[in-house]
């Protein structure tokens, strides 16, 4: 179904009531959508910045949006802060610390990317809310953590990693070429 009906109606919506957090909320994402970053940063912080915006797991995914933002617009360090700010404000889930994993492996920060994505593992439990995202309750957190292990000389944490991302998703080729890397069995 194509979104192009929502853009002005949520723009609506948001003039009608500029006090209404979910309204302002799905404003802004429907601006990151629409790859417009800078815009959709300024309504996020907008919507941060509401009293009314009180759910914790909306504002941590309105903090790793922004952080989505700053990563599109190539800003780094501001991408890194904001998904820093959605694991301090929503530390019981995954999601943030996954960005984080992702963001410290494209810069090849290791034992960043390593720690982010075992603290992102130390979470069991996943609540069953819109805001929890599939990606950090499979094998990526695993990916994450056994390719920076490998990286940092961490031989048996990385086949034991690998091995635990293979296993949630034994059809990736990738991973299990990965697990041979490890194992020391391809050159």
């Amino acid at each position: 179904k194509s979104r192009g009906q929502y853009m002005p109606l949520l723009e609506l919506a948001v003039k009608e009531d500029p006090h209404c957090p979910r309204n302002a909320f799905y404003y802004a994402r429907e601006l990151y959508f629409h790859n417009r970053y800078q815009d959709a940063i300024e309504a996020l912080d907008r919507y941060l910045k509401m009293p009314e915006a009180v759910w914790i797991n909306d504002r941590c995914y309105a903090m790793r949006v922004t952080g989505q933002c700053h990563e599109a617009l190539g800003d780094q360090a501001g991408a890194e802060a904001w998904y820093h700010k959605a694991a301090a404000e929503a530390p019981h889930t995954r999601e943030p610390w996954v960005a984080l994993a992702k963001l410290y492996y494209e810069q090849h920060k290791w034992a960043e990317s390593y720690g982010a994505a075992t603290r992102a593992l130390s979470i069991k439990n996943r609540e069953l809310v819109y805001t929890s995202e599939p990606a950090s309750w499979g094998p990526l957190p695993h990916d994450y953590a056994a390719i920076a292990a490998y990286r940092m000389g961490l031989g048996d944490v990385a086949i034991e990693q690998g091995t635990l991302a293979c296993e949630l998703d034994p059809e990736d080729p990738r991973l299990r070429e990965n697990l041979l890397w490890y194992k020391g069995e391809k050159e």
